[in-house]
């Protein structure tokens, strides 16, 4: 593809050129999404709201507030709810496993249940949402029913578990304790006996003692950095310096009432947590509350099918102008007029418009969409297709006017009486370009041969109602003279063309015709046989005009024996059909023959609206072996215009 600066106008001709691209992209791309939609399962939303209150402490646990965090505990219990221990429980309420389960059973209903479940605190609240989705809305407030359910019992069990712990201990702790205190107090009893010196320092070792009682305390309270802390242990260093004097015994003795005293504190303390470990444990008390339970949805959640019906409009159409300019980008044909122009060196003559639109208006858009993503089958299966006379039948149409142009734009002096018309690949209108230029030239007055050279697919008898026999092929061979093959008005006139369709315009009576003839089955050495040089010469004398419907260049070599002998040749360069290499391809062939090419007719565009779309040649079966097809006339008045 040529490089040059886009501009609005050539955005707008690509979209046009590419617009069944476009158009099948958008259409897919809204079927795929309406198939999407329509094969998504039926949802349905329930969501349950619990309480967490605060955690209670037990068993002396008094640092448990000083760790607490709110955010934290709720973070983790919005993972806790959908663990695999709550998801197991609550699997087996809702019977979708049993306690004879097998492992993959069960991990195959936790995966479901934490894959339908969602979890979320509420702002910086102590609320969870426990959001869950289900086919049907009974099951949907089912499972969040149950979900909270099985966590509270389970948050029941946990405390449960911890206050048992807590009550264990403390008994184990009091059991022991007792046994030190009564051992405490026998020793006390026997010292006392024995010496009555030892109690005066008793006062102070009671001090002492509650001293250190109140460090036990506050060491369970705060920290060792703590200044009530650092206060005691200054106090107690202070009272045992005082006690340095005393007799071993008098120590001695203070340190067993010291003990037996702490011990009695301690006692009395662990009986009172004991009893509300039995109490906490009784109570059975849920720190968890159900705020809102779940109740059955009214009606399924489901995606806005509107809002992504126009998305998935937005994007086929985003998609399929997307792929028209990657495939205008990918392009090997020529785009534009001017790139014509620069690539072959050759002028444009004119621009022929698409002829009979009305039949192809009558078309389902099936076929037109085949026709425009298969260009090749199209036209291989209706390669006979009519050849419209526009000029003759629409004289005052655009598409008349475009043939007039051309011949203007012609320029041709009294020398230029031969003129080739081909084209590089089969199927670019050559044929339908070479009989309304005729009919054109016929109608400025001018005396004009059409001669039908294309000795394998001809059709020029066709388009006028004349039979193809005798014609060309049996002139150059000999088998028949020039006038029995040159048709003249008359001919037209008692062919398959009505006489209302003769009189309809002037001119056809300027025309005479020369038949392909018989299909030969060696074109190559009949066109390049010395009569045809000696039939130049013999019409050039008669005759203002002679025009060639010549084959292809490509594909056969049949042009190219003609056009050394030819006044000018026109080359007719249809959109779709033909690349940039085998353009460029045709005029070397062409001129390395000796050829004097004039111009280009670029056939079925428009004026700077439609570009060329790539058609290899190469790729192209073009199917032109001699073919014996007998032409049924139609009887049909309006058929009687298409050849």
């Amino acid at each position: 593809m040529p490089k040059y600066e886009l501009n609005v106008r050539d955005y707008i001709r690509i979209l046009r050129k590419r617009r069944m691209i476009i158009i099948v992209t958008f259409i897919a791309v809204l079927v795929g999404t309406v198939i999407y939609l329509s094969t998504q399962p039926v949802v349905y939303e329930s969501s349950t709201t619990i309480k967490i209150e605060e955690r209670k402490t037990v068993a002396g646990l008094l640092t448990e507030w000083i760790l607490y965090s709110p955010a934290d505990i709720m973070e983790s219990e919005t993972k806790l709810i959908k663990g695999y221990e709550i998801m197991k429980q609550t699997a087996l309420r809702l019977g979708m496993i049993n306690e004879r389960s097998g492992l993959d059973k069960i991990n195959g209903a936790v995966g479901e249940l934490q894959g339908s479940i969602v979890t979320e605190q509420l702002g910086g609240t102590n609320m969870i949402r426990i959001i869950t989705k289900a086919d049907t809305a009974k099951r949907a407030m089912d499972i969040a029913n149950s979900v909270a359910e099985v966590y509270m019992e389970e948050n029941l069990l946990g405390k449960a578990k911890q206050v048992k712990h807590a009550r264990q201990f403390i008994e184990e702790q009091l059991v022991s304790l007792e046994n030190r205190m009564k051992a405490s107090e026998v020793r006390i009893r026997d010292f006392g006996a024995d010496s009555s010196d030892v109690r005066l320092a008793e006062p102070i070792e009671k001090k002492l003692t509650e001293m250190q009682f109140d460090l036990a305390e506050a060491t369970q309270r705060y920290t060792e950095k703590h200044p009530r802390v650092v206060q005691l242990r200054e106090q107690i260093v202070d009272i045992e310096s005082q006690i340095k004097g005393f007799s071993g015994k008098e120590i001695e003795y203070a340190r067993l009432v010291r003990e037996t005293d702490v011990n009695k504190k301690l006692y009395a303390m662990l009986r009172e947590k004991l009893e509300e470990a039995r109490i906490t444990e009784a109570q059975k008390v849920s720190d968890i509350t159900v705020v809102d339970p779940a109740v059955e949805p009214g009606s399924p959640i489901s995606t806005n099918k509107r809002l992504a019906l126009i998305v998935g409009a937005l994007m086929g159409l985003v998609l399929g102008a997307s792929l028209a300019f990657v495939v205008e980008t990918l392009d090997t044909s020529i785009s534009t007029i001017e790139d014509v122009e620069s690539m072959v060196k050759l002028r444009v003559l004119g621009l022929v418009p698409p002829l009979g639109k009305e039949s192809k208006k009558k078309k389902g858009i099936m076929e037109d969409i085949r026709e425009k993503l298969f260009p090749a089958e199209h036209s291989m299966r209706e390669s006979d297709d009519p050849i419209y006379l526009i000029a003759h039948f629409e004289p005052t149409s655009t598409a008349a006017e475009a043939f007039r142009n051309i011949h203007t734009n012609l320029k041709l002096d009294p020398t230029q009486k031969t003129i080739l018309i081909t084209s590089s690949g089969p199927r670019e209108g050559k044929s339908s370009i070479a009989s309304n230029l005729a009919v054109v030239m016929a109608q400025s007055g001018l005396k004009t041969l059409l001669v039908s050279a294309d000795l394998r697919r001809p059709s020029l008898d066709k388009v006028f109602g004349i039979k193809r026999d005798p014609g060309m092929n049996e002139y150059i061979t000999g088998a028949v003279g020039l006038k029995e093959v040159l048709n003249g008005i008359v001919d037209i006139m008692v062919g398959e063309m009505d006489f209302d369709d003769i009189r309809k315009t002037p001119g056809l009576d300027n025309i005479t015709i020369i038949p392909s003839g018989r299909l030969s089955y060696n074109p190559a050495e009949v066109l390049k046989s010395k009569e045809i040089k000696a039939l130049v010469e013999k019409v050039k004398n008669r005759y203002d005009l002679i025009l060639f419907d010549a084959p292809p260049v490509l594909p056969v070599t049949d042009a190219s024996l003609l056009a050394p002998s030819m006044d000018c040749v026109i080359l007719v360069y249809e959109i779709g059909r033909t690349s940039r290499e085998a353009l460029v391809r045709t005029k070397i062939q062409l001129e390395s023959v000796g050829a004097k090419i004039t111009g280009v007719v670029l056939n079925h565009t428009q004026p700077e609206t439609e570009a060329i779309i790539s058609y290899p040649y190469y790729k192209v079966r073009y199917g032109y072996a001699p073919k014996e097809s007998a032409y049924k006339p139609s009887v049909d008045k309006d058929k009687a215009k298409m050849a």
